[in-house]
């Protein structure tokens, strides 16, 4: 099982890089059509499309590795038993945060399938679906944070 994850941990950063990069080159591409006046009207639907998957499922991807900004000004003071405890309080508040982005983001979806792309024949709901589906990605990552934390606290406390 922990294969399979390691595997589409690697799949979803190489996902992620591969979109980042796509969006790039179009909206360069964009610039130098516009320049000469031949505009990919397309373009900027596209592009939005891809910065918000990105957007999401980048934020796992940094989750997974920690690099999520966070406060630790305060909790690298307190004895490391306390800063686990604080730690793993977080992480729940965040899966209770993301289950909510997974409910709403469904919701939401949902609701705007019927709006389209000003350019593109697609649902709008294609962007709006980023969040649930980036959100059910985290939150399978912070029940593994969890889990770990709990399993550390326990170490700390033998």
């Amino acid at each position: 099982m922990k294969t399979v994850y390691r595997n589409f941990c690697k799949w979803e950063e190489y996902l992620c890089c591969t979109m980042f990069f796509s969006m790039v080159v179009l909206v360069l591409c964009s610039a130098i059509a516009r320049l000469i006046n031949h505009p990919l009207a397309w373009s900027i639907d596209v592009a939005q499309l891809l910065l918000a998957w990105t957007c999401f499922i980048g934020a796992d991807v940094a989750f997974r590795r920690d690099k999520l900004v966070g406060l630790d000004l305060f909790t690298r003071r307190l004895p490391q038993k306390v800063a686990q405890i604080i730690s793993l309080v977080i992480r729940v508040i965040m899966f209770g945060a993301l289950v909510i982005f997974i409910v709403y983001g469904v919701r939401l979806s949902i609701e705007s399938w019927k709006r389209s792309f000003q350019t593109l024949t697609i649902s709008y709901s294609f962007v709006t679906l980023s969040l649930p589906v980036a959100s059910f990605l985290m939150s399978i990552t912070a029940i593994i944070k969890i889990v770990d934390s709990v399993k550390m606290i326990l170490d700390i406390a033998e």
